[in-house]
C-alpha cells in the first residue's frame, strides 16, 4: 500500500494494527467477508501466498464469461459461507483478492480452493486442542515442584541433580 505522498511504505506498526483489527473483526465469524483476516493452508509461491499465513480479504467476486457479449463479467459478493457455490450465478467461478503488507505491494487474486481458505475461528479452535493438554502438563509439573519444595525445602534443580 502507499502512504499520503504516494510512496511505498512498509510500516510494521501499521501492519500490526491491521492484523489486530482483522483478528478482532473475524475471530468469531463462521462466514468470510471483505476486510476479514483469513489463513491460507496451501502455498502459491508465484503469488507470494504462503502456507499458514494470514491475509486480508480485499474483494470477493464471482467471474464468468458471457457468450453473447464475449466479455468477462464480475459480480461482487458480500461474503463466502459454507455453501457459497449454491449462491453463485451459473457457469461462474468464485475468486477472492488477498493482501498482506509483508508479502505484497498490491492485492493478488486467487480462488478459495487454490489456497485452501480457512477462517481464523477454525484456526483458533485447532490451536485450543493443542493448548489444553499443554496447560495440563504445566499444572502437573508445577504441582510436583510445589510438593517437592514443601517437603524438602530444596529447589527443582536440587531434585534434578539428586541432592
Amino acid at each position: 500500500m502507499t502512504n499520503q505522498d504516494n510512496h511505498d511504505e512498509y510500516n510494521p506498526r501499521d501492519n500490526f494494527g491491521r492484523s489486530l483489527r482483522g483478528l478482532q473483526s473475524s475471530a468469531l465469524k463462521t462466514v468470510i467477508e471483505t476486510g476479514d483476516t483469513i489463513v491460507c493452508k496451501q502455498s502459491v509461491p508465484s503469488l507470494a501466498i504462503y502456507e499458514n499465513t494470514s491475509y486480508e480479504v480485499v474483494a470477493i467476486y464471482a467471474q464468468s464469461f458471457n457468450e453473447k457479449t464475449q466479455q468477462v463479467e464480475k459480480q461482487m459478493m458480500n461474503c463466502i459461507d459454507g455453501d457459497s457455490s449454491s449462491n453463485l450465478p451459473s457457469n461462474s467461478q468464485l475468486y477472492i483478492s488477498l493482501f498482506s503488507p509483508v508479502h505484497h505491494k498490491e492485492p493478488v487474486v486467487v480462488s478459495p480452493e487454490e489456497v485452501g481458505l480457512t477462517t481464523v475461528r477454525s484456526e483458533l479452535g485447532n490451536a485450543a486442542y493443542l493448548a489444553v493438554p499443554g496447560f495440563v502438563w504445566i499444572f502437573v509439573a508445577s504441582s510436583f515442584y510445589n510438593i517437592y519444595h514443601e517437603r524438602t525445602g530444596g529447589s527443582f534443580s536440587d531434585a534434578f541433580w539428586g541432592r
